[in-house]
């Protein structure tokens, strides 16, 4: 198993503060994956699911919503399809010209779906938010953990609603699975 860049869920919390209020009254003393497992346990799969996209490191959390954008079971489009490659193309090789293609196109994408969160992601995932590369804007932390769960939460309201939760609980076993292994 990997090592964690977290021994508690408090830590979690902490280091984003973007979702300081979003889980009051758990115990965030626990690790990680029993603090997911309580989760789940008192009916908080989308709060579980969160919680992953902020736990994963930057590129296992857009490792996971690409392989779940592959999971979908309708074929992309032919812009979700180029945005899904142009994030592939970052996963293989994160460097600022495949960085700033995802970010690029997942700006321009007028439908916001959850194919151009999953670029919008990537392209936060470091670098800078400015195209001038003279004046350099690094982007706040927990942007990428924001559009993984957003791009995750648009795949989900996709699902019949009797499926959503069962979807969700899907992906949290996936983000468990990356966390275990280290991504790849």
């Amino acid at each position: 198993m990997k090592h964690l860049r977290f021994s508690t869920a408090r830590q979690v919390i902490d280091a984003f503060p973007n979702l300081d209020g979003e889980f009051s009254g758990y115990n965030l003393d626990l690790e990680p994956f029993a603090f997911i497992d309580a989760l789940l346990a008192q009916g908080g799969a989308r709060k579980a699911m969160m919680f992953c996209a902020f736990v994963l490191p930057r590129r296992e959390a857009v490792q996971w919503l690409s392989l779940a954008l592959r999971q979908r079971p309708q074929p992309p489009s032919g812009a979700e399809a180029n945005l899904l490659g142009l994030v592939d193309d970052w996963l293989k090789k994160p460097i600022e010209f495949t960085r700033r293609a995802a970010l690029d196109a997942g700006m321009d994408d007028p439908d916001k779906g959850a194919f151009a969160w999953a670029a919008l992601a990537a392209g936060w995932s470091g670098g800078s938010l400015s195209p001038n590369p003279e004046h350099p804007v690094p982007p706040p932390p927990h942007l990428t953990g924001h559009a993984v769960n957003v791009g995750l939460t648009l795949l989900v309201a996709g699902l019949p609603m009797a499926r959503q939760v069962g979807g969700m609980e899907d992906l949290v076993g996936d983000a468990v699975a990356l966390l275990r292994r280290g991504g790849s």
